[in-house]
């Protein structure tokens, strides 16, 4: 069976990777991880995912830098990103949506949330239409 969609998971820490990595191949998705943010530019120019899920304290590199690496480069600039991420401030989310992310999760999270907001992301890109709402 074909996957739904490649998902690119860039998350430091190993659980948090583990448990977003099975409940996204329980529905279907295909699962390219990674735990350091420098490395996450490089590898969605390379995997080409459909959709990125991003977390944003991260050592050495954060998501918001990952987020302008990824913006900068022509090949990954217009891959939707969405944060996954234990920053809930009002500030966190407005500095997301000025940097252009498709969403932006708050953990915990419910997976059924998760499922849905890749979902709709995906939904948006198929149709042409821009940006989803965080």
């Amino acid at each position: 069976m074909e996957p739904r969609a490649r998902v690119l998971l860039v998350e430091d820490e190993p659980e948090n990777q583990l448990v977003v990595g099975l409940i996204l191949r329980t529905e279907g998705f295909e699962v390219i991880g990674t735990e350091e943010g420098g490395a996450a530019a490089g590898m969605a120019r390379a995997e080409r995912p459909d959709v990125i899920l991003l977390d944003v304290m991260m050592p050495e590199v954060n998501g918001f830098q990952v987020l302008e690496r990824l913006r900068a480069d022509p090949e990954t600039a217009s891959i939707p990103v969405i944060l996954l991420t234990a920053l809930a401030q009002r500030r966190d989310v407005e500095l997301a949506i000025e940097a252009g992310v498709a969403g932006y999760i708050t953990k915990p999270f419910e997976p059924e949330d998760l499922i849905r907001r890749i979902t709709s992301v995906l939904e948006s890109r198929s149709t042409g239409s821009t940006g989803g709402r965080a």
